[in-house]
């Protein structure tokens, strides 16, 4: 993985049962060469959703980057039709 995650267990656990994609697999997106990054800016959080083919569905990975810490994710979950 090219940069390490940070996240909440308990997020975790609960994203697992709702969009069956595990946080722990996160890297795959971060890694694929195939990736596509949008910034944005949500209450003043830097955030970056990352879009790539993983488990053959898009999957899209949201982390915000807090100054000082390692980037921590947000969501993790397959692409909507509209993404």
């Amino acid at each position: 993985m090219k940069s390490r995650l940070i996240w909440n267990e308990q997020k975790r656990i609960i994203n697992l049962g709702k969009h069956y994609l595990d946080f722990a697999d996160a890297g795959l997106v971060l890694d694929s060469q195939f990736r596509l990054d949008v910034a944005s800016v949500r209450s003043d959080e830097e955030r970056m959703q990352s879009f790539a083919y993983i488990f053959d569905r898009l999957a899209v990975l949201t982390v915000v980057h807090l100054s000082g810490e390692q980037p921590h994710i947000i969501s993790f979950c397959a692409a909507s039709e509209e993404e």
